[in-house]
C-alpha cells in the first residue's frame, strides 16, 4: 500500500489486508509474521477475555503505550483514516477497538484470522465475506466454519473454571495451578506491579473490588492483566513462572504457530489465486 489517503485504503483491491481478532500473544505472532511477509495488518482488540502475557502481546498499544515485537510496532487505529495511515507505514500494525463489522464494511479483507481463543462452540462463519477464514481452536472446522484450522489454546485457560464467556475451559490441566490468579469476584483491577517482576509466595498481587489477590508461587510475573480494567468473577489476573523466564518478546510457541500458520495461507491463497 503507497497511498495514505482513506479513497485508497478503502478501494485498493491489490493490498493485501489480513485482520485478526484478537490482542494475545498468539495474534501478536501471528500479526508479527503476516506484517513481516507484506500483509498490512489491523488487529480488532476482544476485551473478553482480558490479555494475560501484555509483554508478548500488541494489547497495550489499544492504550497508546509503546509496542514492539521483533522490529514490528503497534499503533491505536481510532477510525479508518488512522488505519489508512497505519498501513501505509513500513513495519507497523494497526491495534484498533473497531470490530470486524466496521472492518468489513470499509473494504475486502484477504485473509481473517479468528485468534480470540474462546472455547465456545457458537462461532461465526465469515467464509462469504472474505477472501480466506482462519479459525484457532478446536471449535473450527474447515468445511463448516473456515477455511483453515489451527489448534491453539491460551495457557491461563488453566487456571479457569469457567472462562468469561461462561463456557467450561478446553484444557486437560488443573483449574487450581498456582501459577495462575483469577479473580475471585467482579470489579476493578488494580496492581502496582509490572511485566517481569519477581514475587514470592503470599506477596500481593493486587485487590479487585473488596477483594486482595497474592501469589501462590515464587517466580515471576510473565503475564498480568492491564491496572484499571473492569473485570467479571474468574477471570486470569497474573501468570507465575518458576526460575529466569522471559517475559517480553514473542512466544515461542506463538512463533511456531505463527510461522506454520503463514505457510498455509500461502500456499491457500497461491491455490485460489487466478490462473
Amino acid at each position: 500500500m503507497n497511498a495514505t489517503s482513506f479513497p485508497y485504503f478503502v478501494s485498493a483491491n491489490d493490498a493485501d489486508v489480513a485482520v485478526i481478532l484478537g490482542t494475545n500473544e498468539i495474534a501478536s505472532a501471528l500479526a508479527v509474521k503476516l506484517r513481516k511477509s507484506g500483509y498490512h495488518v489491523i488487529l480488532s482488540h476482544e476485551p473478553c477475555p482480558p490479555v494475560l502475557r501484555r509483554g508478548m502481546a500488541f494489547d497495550d498499544a489499544l492504550y497508546d503505550d509503546p509496542c514492539e515485537l521483533e522490529g514490528v510496532s503497534a499503533r491505536r487505529a481510532e477510525d479508518a483514516v488512522h488505519l489508512a495511515e497505519i498501513a501505509a507505514e513500513p513495519a507497523c500494525v494497526a491495534v484498533t477497538p473497531l470490530h470486524l463489522s466496521d472492518l468489513l464494511a470499509l473494504r475486502r479483507i484477504q485473509v481473517l484470522i479468528d485468534a480470540r481463543l474462546k472455547p465456545t462452540s457458537a462461532t461465526p462463519d465469515y467464509r462469504r465475506y472474505v477472501g480466506l477464514s482462519v479459525g484457532l481452536g478446536g471449535h473450527f472446522i474447515v468445511g463448516e466454519n473456515c477455511d483453515l484450522t489451527f489448534e491453539a489454546a491460551p495457557a491461563y485457560c488453566a487456571a479457569l473454571n469457567h472462562c468469561n464467556v461462561r463456557q467450561p475451559c478446553e484444557s486437560g490441566d488443573a483449574p487450581d495451578d498456582p501459577a495462575f490468579a483469577v479473580a475471585p469476584g467482579r470489579g476493578v483491577w488494580h496492581t502496582a506491579l509490572d511485566i517481569g517482576a519477581t514475587v514470592t509466595s503470599g506477596d500481593l498481587l493486587g485487590r479487585i473490588g473488596e477483594f486482595s489477590v497474592r501469589a501462590r508461587l515464587d517466580g515471576v510475573l510473565v503475564g498480568l492483566v492491564r491496572d484499571g480494567l473492569a473485570l467479571p468473577e474468574g477471570s486470569p489476573l497474573a501468570e507465575i513462572a518458576k526460575g529466569k523466564t522471559a517475559a517480553r518478546g514473542l512466544d515461542p510457541h506463538a512463533k511456531i504457530l505463527a510461522k506454520a500458520a503463514l505457510t498455509a495461507i500461502k500456499g491457500a491463497a497461491k491455490r485460489r489465486a487466478p490462473k
